[in-house]
């Protein structure tokens, strides 16, 4: 079997069904004998997903046709060694890798029959424990919102905890006193400030009672001296994780704080293969890890990093803020690792305009996952992934 052709879409979902700016973008690779396979790039959001369509046509072309798709490491070690960007990590290049391997692993799962978790090792975790993640838009499948008065906070997670979840994620800071999204976050706050965000963290830990985690999300968007500050002031409300406290470009900054605090820390989504993941895991900064597989180098790379942070005796959820293809492959590794810890369910997954994307639709039941059945990653892309999006076309000389 050879690879001969693909399919480079991008998505433009903007401003429908309260999802804004939302561009997924996926790899879908064609073999000679017509089993196809698709990935996805895990640059959905921000702003960094017009760079993964070129990147991608250039890997395709450059270490991809012609290739026996079963050949996944060959094929992965080429796209990082022989690039000269790739050994550089960073979102669009590891990005790129990340969807073309998803796309090879789906195509040997289906050449097979099999799901990719079977490939892979086979299930260690049969029933996937889910939370309701970033509820500050509010937890509804239609309308997302910016919440601002804290009862409303408390209401979006009565709803989550409604569904059967138990554990919800919160960040209290992105959304300011006006609505709109507030990313000027650096350095310490003021009393005012603190005594705001503590309104709606108390207001969601009353809605949910003393038996729901709770996880504190703060985006990278905060110092470590603020983010020590919002650390002592909720530390009487049984947070379960703190996420991403403050940004990745100084790891001893993470470091800093890990030391200093008694509440457990996660990052991750901004980790580009395992060399970038490896002083975080190796120095035991990060009590759970998060690697987004659309971006760390994909279910090959990802599934090594899991290993990894095993090793150190840290657990894993995959970063999941992408379509049903993302989930898909987020649901495989996550099944079969013996370290996981809890699944990202996003408030954009809920949302009638991804879920469409996809032909099977992965939500899950009382707050819990399983991975998919079907053969490779148990789904494929229907034809409203292709409506207003760009496409490229290649095929092999």
């Amino acid at each position: 079997m050879k690879i001969t052709a693909a399919e480079i879409i991008l998505a433009h979902r903007s401003n429908q069904d309260g999802i804004l700016s939302w561009t997924p973008c996926w790899v879908r690779l064609l073999t000679d004998e017509g089993i196809d396979g698709i990935g996805e790039i895990g640059l959905a959001y921000g702003v960094a997903s017009g760079g993964g369509p070129g990147v991608a046509k250039d890997l395709i072309e450059a270490f991809v046709f012609g290739q026996d798709p079963f050949d996944i490491e060959s094929i992965w070690e080429n796209m990082f060694r022989n690039s000269f960007w790739g050994e550089g990590g960073g979102p669009v290049i590891t990005g790129a890798m990340s969807a073309i391997d998803a796309a090879l692993w789906d195509i040997k799962g289906k050449a097979l029959n099999m799901p990719v978790w079977k490939l892979l090792g086979g299930k260690t975790n049969e029933n996937l424990r889910a939370y309701a993640s970033q509820i500050q838009f509010g937890w509804s499948e239609h309308d997302a919102v910016n919440l601002v008065a804290p009862d409303a906070y408390g209401d979006a997670a009565r709803a989550a905890v409604a569904e059967g979840y138990d554990c919800i994620k919160v960040d209290p800071l992105m959304i300011g006193r006006d609505g709109a999204r507030n990313f000027r976050l650096r350095g310490m706050f003021s009393l005012e400030d603190l005594k705001f965000y503590r309104a709606r963290m108390e207001a969601i830990r009353e809605a949910v009672g003393s038996t729901v985690d709770i996880i504190l999300e703060l985006h990278s968007f905060t110092s470590k001296s603020g983010a020590h500050q919002l650390i002592d002031l909720f530390s009487d409300l049984d947070i379960f994780l703190v996420e991403e406290p403050t940004n990745y470009a100084n790891p001893l900054a993470h470091q800093a704080l890990h030391d200093r605090i008694g509440l457990r820390l996660t990052a991750g989504e901004r980790f580009y293969t395992r060399w970038g993941a490896a002083p975080y895991l190796s120095r035991n900064t990060v009590d759970m890890v998060q690697p987004d597989f659309g971006l760390i180098g994909g279910i090959t790379e990802g599934k090594k990093v899991c290993d990894l942070a095993h090793l150190y005796d840290i657990t894993v959820q995959g970063h999941v803020c992408g379509s049903p293809v993302a989930t898909a492959i987020a649901l495989q590794i996550e099944t079969v690792i013996p370290n996981f810890q809890i699944h990202e369910h996003h408030i954009y997954a809920r949302k009638q305009v991804n879920r469409e994307l996809c032909d099977v639709d992965l939500q899950p039941v009382k707050g819990r996952f399983e991975a998919p059945e079907g053969a490779g990653l148990g789904l494929r892309l229907t034809d409203k992934a292709y409506h207003n999006a760009d496409l490229i076309k290649i095929r092999a000389s």
